[in-house]
């Protein structure tokens, strides 16, 4: 399956008609940073896939067709799954998770230049999504990576692989989730109302395992996405400059 998505990604990676270019960069995402994750546009080939269940969960691949798809590597540059999402009409997003997922942290940004940097000492920014990575990207200090969860979620592979390569004297990891209820809960920890069980936040569970960490919190906007979408750079400077 693996080689068979890796194809589909491959044929797709960087071919966008000019309406898709304009759609990436008007969410603040820099044409440097779609050609270095792999973002494309997803055509269903002739050559079914040899999973049945993504067949039979995405219509032989035909639900997904004119989706914009950004693929998801391990850090051994390894293809795990990839973010499939519609840029016209209504919003739909989606994830196809391999096997190799379940012990590899799904991070988007994760790629071997940005792996790399990381291993050298980077920094590492944590935001919710994808149009949330590339306006951040703009305005981290040079080096500094900036990697999405894709939902407001720090899971146990990515507590491990944070523990195991942010490991070099200053190397910091700072949260940027939304400033809404749920992206603040995965932050900062909450109490489960139906259970009474308290559930860690992001920053519990990296402190919990000795990775420096601070959680960035902001105002001007929800999320980096929307910061953008109200001023550009010049907005997000404003809001995060502080902390950069």
């Amino acid at each position: 399956m693996r080689a068979w998505l890796d194809g589909v990604l491959e044929s797709g990676r960087g071919k966008l008609p000019e309406e898709a270019w304009g759609y990436l960069l008007g969410r603040g995402m820099r044409e440097e940073t779609v050609h270095r994750l792999g973002i494309g546009l997803w055509r269903t080939p002739v050559e079914l896939s040899p999973d049945e269940e993504f067949n039979e969960r995405y219509k032989n691949g035909v639900y997904l067709d004119d989706r914009l798809t950004c693929p998801c590597y391990s850090p051994r540059g390894d293809l795990i799954g990839f973010e499939g999402r519609a840029w016209v009409g209504e919003k739909r997003i989606t994830d196809y998770r391999l096997p190799e997922s379940k012990w590899n942290p799904f991070f988007l940004g994760l790629t071997p230049e940005t792996m790399q940097r990381v291993w050298d000492g980077a920094d590492v920014w944590i935001v919710e999504g994808l149009f949330d990575l590339g306006p951040m990207e703009r305005i981290v200090p040079e080096g500094d990576v900036v990697f999405a969860t894709v939902r407001a979620k720090v899971s146990s592979t990515h507590v491990e692989f944070l523990r195991r390569y942010v490991r070099r004297v200053g190397q910091m990891v700072h949260i940027v989730y939304d400033m809404d209820e749920t992206g603040q809960k995965q932050t900062f920890g909450y109490v489960d109302e139906q259970t009474g069980k308290r559930r860690w936040g992001a920053l519990e569970s990296l402190e919990h395992v000795h990775v420096p960490c601070r959680a960035i919190k902001y105002g001007g906007g929800k999320d980096p996405g929307e910061i953008w979408d109200s001023g550009g750079v010049e907005a997000l400077k404003r809001v995060f400059g502080h902390a950069t």
